[in-house]
């Protein structure tokens, strides 16, 4: 699949940038004719917004999964013309957002997302003002576009982890007082934790909740969403969950009700922005074995 990316990735490169996020979600949008895709798109909205008229859940799918397209394309193309100038003038940061994430720019803070809106300008934006994020990297399987989506990442002031021993390196990022970004919403496989996601048992990493408990570091709901309005502008907006404190032991209840809040947080800023959020991702995958059977 490289030549083929290779070359989607060079129409948008060449493309003004309006219209090569037009170009990428309209790609994006093919896989609403993936059969599997469009059923685990309909049945997380069905789970998330019940009720919702099946015409209305399927635009707002088909809106989520052209914005998918556009996300790839202002990650890599869009933000990168815009290195060099003063990218803090591209983030309008909701009432008292900005205040709190400066609050706890020496506190090893966690801060964690979802797949929603423009997801990877959140690292941008939390280093535009002091926090000097890092996250782990999972490369994808198509090398060609892991070697962009390392060369896009890389900079702005944030620092990116290896996977193999991952936590290691946020444990020391942390202790040096940086902040850890961690995009939790996807299916976990090795040892994970179920904790409801829209009222269905979902396979959670533990790492987040573990790490702010271990630490004693705050933790923080963050968004980073896009403003339609304004190419290349986003709107950021936290919540703190955890409280800075002494370090506890990452228990299996306290990490499970530590996680609880942070995905009712997420959940609340999802419903409200639906268009923005990977509907199509299988977040149910992994069943607890006393599901299993009703997967």
């Amino acid at each position: 699949m490289s030549l083929p990316a290779r070359g989607a990735m060079l129409v948008v490169r060449l493309l003004p940038a309006r219209p090569a996020l037009a170009f990428a979600a309209g790609l994006a949008r093919l896989a609403w004719w993936d059969s599997r895709r469009r059923r685990v798109g309909r049945f997380h909205l069905d789970q998330a917004m019940p009720g919702l008229d099946p015409r209305e859940r399927d635009r707002i799918l088909k809106d989520s999964i052209g914005h998918l397209g556009r996300t790839v394309a202002e990650t890599l193309v869009v933000l990168q013309r815009l290195r060099g100038t003063d990218l803090e003038a591209n983030f309008e940061f909701e009432p008292g957002a900005r205040e709190l994430l400066q609050s706890v720019r020496e506190q090893s803070a966690v801060l964690v997302q979802a797949h929603l809106g423009g997801f990877e300008a959140f690292g941008p934006a939390a280093a535009s003002i002091g926090l000097r994020p890092g996250f782990p990297m999972r490369m994808p399987n198509n090398y060609y576009v892991g070697r962009k989506l390392v060369a896009a990442r890389a900079g702005w002031g944030t620092e990116l982890f290896p996977r193999r021993g991952a936590v290691r390196h946020m444990l020391r990022h942390m202790k040096g007082g940086g902040a850890v970004i961690l995009t939790t919403d996807q299916n976990a496989r090795l040892a994970p934790i179920f904790v409801p996601w829209f009222g269905y048992p979902a396979a959670t990493e533990r790492a987040a909740a573990a790490l702010a408990l271990r630490a004693g570091a705050p933790l923080l709901v963050c968004w980073c969403l896009r403003q339609h309005n304004r190419l290349g502008h986003f709107s950021v907006g936290c919540q703190l969950i955890h409280a800075h404190g002494p370090a506890v032991p990452a228990s299996d209840d306290a990490v499970y009700q530590l996680t609880l809040r942070m995905h009712q947080a997420l959940e609340t800023v999802i419903r409200r922005h639906p268009r923005q959020y990977l509907w199509v991702h299988d977040r149910y995958r992994t069943r607890p074995e006393d599901l299993a059977a009703d997967a």
